[in-house]
């Protein structure tokens, strides 16, 4: 939202349709913020995988090793991992939804 907007009418001028206006334009200005905060919350994700699974009690799991524990006697059991994947998906997604103008202020801010 805080793009400018000139840079999608000049495509729109030029002949592409909004899609093609939003992949040429806004993903790619927005391609390196996504690599950096893919690299943080891989970082974050496996680090909390890794304390859960060693320091944790039993009962005490995180959602990233309840995913991971969907091995059975069976094999891997891919409707369990797609399942708890769709859980732990939602809550940050509505999260991300409802602060969305904040984050994208929050992002773009310059000092």
């Amino acid at each position: 939202m805080d793009l400018p907007v000139e840079l999608e009418e000049a495509t729109l001028v030029d002949g592409a349709s909004a899609f093609q206006a939003f992949t040429n334009i806004a993903l790619w200005l927005a391609a390196p913020a996504m690599v950096v905060t893919l690299m943080i919350v891989l970082a974050f994700s496996w680090n909390k995988s890794l304390f859960a699974l060693t320091l944790a009690p039993l009962k005490a799991k995180t959602i990233p090793v309840l995913m991971a524990s969907a091995v059975d006697t069976r094999g891997i059991q891919f409707w369990f991992v797609a399942v708890r994947t769709l859980l732990a998906i939602i809550p940050p997604t509505v999260l991300a939804l409802l602060a969305q103008r904040y984050i994208v202020r929050g992002l773009t801010l310059v000092l």
